[in-house]
């Protein structure tokens, strides 16, 4: 069984008002989950798969048998989604489609669509039901429980595979929220396969505590970028 983390973020997400949307680089972030112990880990920046693609060129040198997979999470018109092992970026803003457009899209482009947090803030919310996600993410590390039972509840009613993420924007909290995965094979195309399949289950549920330290790194980000704002490509 891989564990693995499947929603984290790096300092290649960016958000439209500070800039950088995480704190921690690729390579922080990489290294955080081989010390403790993961498997794999999936990397979701915002609109943007560069922070998948330098996380797995660095894994790659650090621990062969460690799997990066890239991933993204769009911002549709009822909410978020996320997409693992795409190769390249969906074209155009997904902010005008819907979800179900959306995710069409996204699977067109050979992608796992995943619906994030979707009864916390961002998340698709009553559109779950209709839309066709692949998985529902169960357990989201930065979410009230709350928000996380309701998740869970709705992917039992609909009988979808269940995944957990730590949604980290700093690398302490990576592995906050794992997945168990059975699969055949250490490769992206195999981890992918099995979860679409079900042959996962939620293996660890550990609440984020630190979020208020969280966004005051990313004020400080916000300021330094003002002087010096440094690109994905340099970790």
């Amino acid at each position: 069984m891989k564990k693995m983390d499947l929603h984290i973020h790096t300092t290649c997400s960016q958000h439209w008002l500070w800039g950088p949307d995480a704190v921690s680089t690729p390579r922080q972030v990489v290294k955080t989950a081989i010390r403790k112990g993961l498997s794999g880990i999936a990397v979701t920046d915002h609109d943007t798969l560069r922070g998948g693609f330098v996380a797995s060129k660095i894994a790659r040198k650090l621990d062969k048998d460690f799997l990066v997979i890239p991933g993204i999470e769009v911002k549709c018109r009822e909410g978020d989604i996320i997409a693992l092992g795409l190769e390249s970026e969906p074209k155009g803003h997904m902010g005008n489609f819907s979800a179900v457009e959306a995710v069409e899209t996204l699977r067109d482009m050979g992608a796992l669509v995943i619906a994030p947090h979707p009864f916390g803030w961002g998340g698709v919310g009553k559109h779950l039901d209709d839309t066709g996600f692949d998985a529902v993410e169960g357990f989201n590390a930065s979410q009230l429980r709350c928000v996380n039972t309701r998740a869970k509840m709705a992917a039992y009613k609909l009988g979808l595979p269940m995944v957990a993420g730590s949604d980290a924007h700093y690398h302490v909290n990576v592995g906050n929220g794992l997945t168990a995965i059975d699969c055949d094979e250490n490769s992206v195309d195999s981890i992918i396969a099995a979860i679409g399949k079900g042959k996962v289950k939620i293996c660890r549920e550990k609440q984020t505590r630190n979020r208020l330290i969280v966004y005051t790194f990313r004020i400080a980000k916000f300021y330094k970028t003002i002087i010096w704002k440094p690109t994905c490509d340099e970790y």
